[in-house]
């Protein structure tokens, strides 16, 4: 089925594809990021501590980006508790260029070594953990060259410390930061 367009749609469809370029950076380009926001443990929705994240991705194309994340979490609970984790996680990322922002997917597999106070009965270990999220991502400074970057995710922690109630955990986590694409 072929159509036909006026020459007005022929001009403005090419001039919007270049002011609105697809994915958080050009097919074939690099991106950098950061995030800090809080940590929402478990079943409760209360700001039980802060969290911080540093990413290095790739744009494969239009909507498809793969990033390499490192992230820590402080986790007081209100009572200054102290359990903190350092992690990285490999994420898959499926944006949909819009023309006022891009929503996106994310999942993501990794591993987390954790630090609990003195006392317990396992102070620190490495655990599996997996991210599933969404998020949404805004121009500053046109074209592309700063985004603003707020996402929501649930990350799934495979705890294996063999302590009654402690097998595998989720928490909430809400961030917002920068991103910087390069390259390309």
């Amino acid at each position: 089925l072929l159509m036909k367009f006026s020459s007005t749609e022929t001009a403005i469809v090419p001039r919007l594809a270049k002011r609105y370029p697809p994915g958080p950076a050009p097919a074939g380009a690099w991106y950098v990021g950061a995030n800090g926001g809080i940590v929402a443990t478990d079943r409760h929705w209360n700001n039980d501590g802060t969290a911080w994240t540093a990413q290095v991705g790739y744009s494969f194309n239009a909507r498809d980006s793969l990033e390499l994340e490192f992230y820590a979490d402080e986790l007081d609970f209100g009572i200054d508790y102290g359990l903190e984790h350092q992690g990285v996680a490999l994420n898959y990322r499926v944006s949909n260029r819009q023309p006022l922002w891009d929503p996106y997917f994310l999942a993501g597999l990794g591993a987390q070594r954790f630090e609990a106070p003195e006392g317990q009965p396992i102070e620190s270990g490495t655990d599996a953990i997996a991210f599933l999220g969404i998020g949404g991502e805004w121009e500053l400074l046109p074209p592309r060259k700063l985004l603003l970057r707020s996402e929501l995710r649930f990350r799934y922690d495979f705890n294996d410390t063999d302590q009654p109630g402690q097998e595998g955990f989720g928490d909430a986590i809400f961030t917002l930061g920068l991103m910087l694409p390069f390259g390309k």
